[in-house]
């Protein structure tokens, strides 16, 4: 999600020009349930990018058709809303506010309009499953979110968690599956395909609210691999359709655990059972709204704010004083909303730098254990290949690529902050120039002015 930002005016037109929507954006009506104190409205940019913008510029895009004049869209705009714009006002709005947002244009569009990338957000990200077949699967699964589903679904995990209580099995399948290399990798499989059911929960909500998903795809979450479903459409829904589809994972994980228990009771395989202790773990987990994971968006939707991570840096200006345009975005929050992102801040904020400081140092034990463990795991390969046991080898050979992934995405999440860190840098000193070099330097560029994605 992404707020609409200032930036350079392109060369004045008159009032008799005549504005157009860039090709693929899409007018969507007001965010439903926002938790600001004035309705926010959305718009869809063709390359999927949703944009929070104000009424006034949302009723401004409204009233461009293709054929209408700054003169008449302002004349629209005043009858429609009451308020008093002239041309020159749209022009503003178009080109100042529109424009650089790649929504409408006065001149040529953007060629790279800017877009939301978080720093704790995936990286070195992939598609599983296209959008295509993602959408196909999700109206099969859709009926899964009927109430009736729902109930029946929540009655066959209370009742499987009793039964692995009162059996007792639990501990002895998870010792049988330990001390077998073919059981572990077949637990390790069958969280895989937890995970991705997972995932077709968020999509089948998004069906079934009535929005449409696009792509399931695999990425590195900081230094852990996460599975992800585009459901950027369910921004069009209501507070409860929104809901829903944030909450379709962790149905799915209901759904999945019954099924695993039956399954278990059938063959007596102790990995169902171990997937099943796994799967309640990883269900909790989803549901602290720490980092992007499934907590995190249901109380972004509980409260109305789309993305909570956008108030850390402004709330944390406050902090130390430093009165900014950008910091007091707050305002805009209705009262309670404001004290419950306060407090998510004021949470969230010391847990990551406890933690990422940990991360850091601890790194040289990390690694010294790293090592270690991937020479055993080299021999677990080099030993199965050798006595013909082509479990152990196989169990030797996922456990590397396991051990090597969280270095890979603490890789990606160092590059991305020294990425930032370097075009600030870069930004300061163009700011530092004398100011006769630094117009020497900006006159050329009187084309609207481009934000690196």
């Amino acid at each position: 999600m992404t707020e609409v930002t200032e930036a350079a005016p392109v060369e004045s037109t008159d009032e008799h020009a005549v504005p157009r929507l860039i090709e693929g954006v899409s007018l969507c009506g007001e965010y439903e349930g926002g938790g600001y104190q004035e309705p926010r409205y959305l718009v869809s940019r063709g390359d999927g990018q949703m944009i929070l913008v104000s009424e006034m510029l949302y009723r401004v895009a409204e009233s461009i058709d293709g054929e209408r004049t700054l003169a008449e869209i302002a004349e629209d705009v005043r009858q429609n809303t009451g308020a008093d714009v002239s041309a020159p006002g749209v022009e503003y709005l178009v080109n100042e506010k529109l424009h650089p947002m790649a929504i409408a244009t006065l001149s040529e569009p953007v060629q790279d309009p800017p877009r939301s990338k978080p720093l704790l957000s995936l990286a070195m990200h992939g598609v599983l499953m296209p959008a295509k077949l993602v959408r196909r699967l999700a109206a099969v699964l859709a009926p899964l979110h009927s109430p009736v589903a729902v109930a029946l679904a929540l009655c066959g995990l209370v009742t499987a968690d009793a039964w692995i209580v009162a059996s007792g099995h639990l501990d002895q399948a998870i010792q049988h599956s330990v001390g077998d290399p073919a059981q572990v990798l077949a637990v390790i499989g069958l969280m895989q395909v937890m995970l991705i059911f997972h995932e077709l929960g968020h999509a089948s909500g998004c069906r079934y609210s009535g929005a449409q998903p696009g792509a399931i795809g695999v990425g590195m979450l900081l230094v852990v691999p996460a599975f992800y479903t585009n459901v950027t459409d369910a921004y069009r829904l209501n507070r409860k359709g929104r809901l829903r589809t944030d909450l379709g994972g962790v149905y799915f994980t209901v759904i999945f655990i019954p099924v695993a228990t039956m399954l278990y009771g059938l063959t007596g395989y102790p990995p169902f059972l171990v997937c099943v202790a796994l799967s309640h773990l990883n269900a909790l987990q989803q549901l602290l709204p720490l980092l992007r994971l499934d907590g995190y968006y249901i109380l972004g939707d509980l409260v109305g704010v789309p993305n909570l991570f956008a108030y850390v840096r402004p709330y944390l200006n406050r902090l130390m004083g430093k009165h900014t345009l950008q910091g007091r975005s707050h305002v805009h929050l209705r009262p309670k909303v404001r004290l419950i992102v306060t407090v998510w801040v004021a949470t969230v904020v010391p847990v990551l730098v406890l933690a990422l400081g940990s991360l850091l140092f601890r790194m040289p034990l990390y690694m010294s254990n790293a090592f270690t463990q991937g020479g055993k795991y080299w021999a677990y390969v080099v030993h199965g290949v050798g006595h013909g046991s082509p479990g152990l080898a196989a169990l030797g050979l996922v456990s590397m690529i396991i051990l090597l992934l969280p270095w890979l995405g603490a890789a990606a999440f160092l590059t991305r902050i020294s990425q930032r860190i370097s075009r600030k840098v870069a930004a300061k000193r163009r700011t530092r120039l004398p100011r006769g070099r630094h117009r020497q330097a900006r006159a050329p560029r009187r084309r609207p002015r481009v934000t690196a994605s």
